[in-house]
């Protein structure tokens, strides 16, 4: 299953290094991971059938100095080995963007292997 395009269901704007901390961008990475489970569950009835969390992919808006892209990807990741354990492990990626949809702080696509 393909899940594109989600960022935190708080819908702040700004950018990591100007108008938010490394802090607060995991913070809103992992409310991404929440808006994109509710995706998850809603289109297969049960979080139960994800045998696994196969790729992230972290589009985190960021000035140009910026470079603790994989410090707030990791509000992510760790929502999702925290509720799937080993099944939560992923391959993922991260970019620095000028800009996103929504001037989100960060945006993620993800991929997982269900039933």
């Amino acid at each position: 299953m393909f899940v594109s395009g989600k960022g935190p269901g708080s819908s702040p704007e700004g950018k990591l290094g100007s108008d938010f901390t490394t802090e607060e961008g995991y913070r809103y990475a992992r409310e991404a991971g929440i808006e994109v489970l509710a995706v998850v569950k809603e289109a297969l009835g049960s979080l139960d059938r994800v045998k696994r969390v196969v790729k992230v992919q972290g589009f985190v808006n960021a000035t140009l100095t910026f470079e603790e892209h994989h410090k707030v990807l990791n509000g992510f990741s760790d929502l999702m080995y925290e509720l799937f354990k080993e099944r939560g492990q992923h391959a993922r990626s991260v970019f620095g963007a000028v800009s996103v949809r929504d001037n989100l702080p960060i945006v993620v696509d993800s991929i997982f292997e269900v039933d």
